[in-house]
């Protein structure tokens, strides 16, 4: 294992996941046995040190549906990760980019308008 640089924790980071958190591209991939679609937000470690994404899932998949707010998913946890083509507006009232339920944050969404090319 390597140590991320100024981490505490001796892990790799998933690069696509803030790649796609600063271009403001959704993330696809499966979870608990669900395909989710969901607006990126914010990615890091938490107090246990696993390694976490904030997001807002847009799909019906899952139990509960668990859309039109920002979850926590295990990043060990996502299956089939893949940044899609499709990009959004961080628009969610409720975000906080100070996160407290991530220690460390890697990277997180800036408020503001969609990159050049966004549909």
């Amino acid at each position: 294992m390597t140590r991320v640089e100024g981490s505490r924790y001796p892990r790799q980071l998933k690069i696509e996941i803030c790649e796609a958190i600063g271009a403001q591209r959704m993330l696809e991939f499966d979870y608990g046995g669900y395909h989710r679609v969901v607006q990126p937000y914010c990615h890091g470690f938490t107090r246990k040190g696993a390694e976490t994404l904030r997001a807002v899932q847009v799909n019906a998949g899952g139990r509960s549906g668990g859309r039109g707010y920002g979850k926590l998913w295990t990043v060990a946890k996502m299956q089939n990760l893949r940044v899609a083509v499709e990009t959004f507006a961080p628009d969610d009232p409720d975000y906080n980019p100070n996160d407290a339920a991530l220690l460390e944050i890697h990277c997180s969404v800036k408020a503001g308008p969609r990159p050049n090319g966004s549909g």
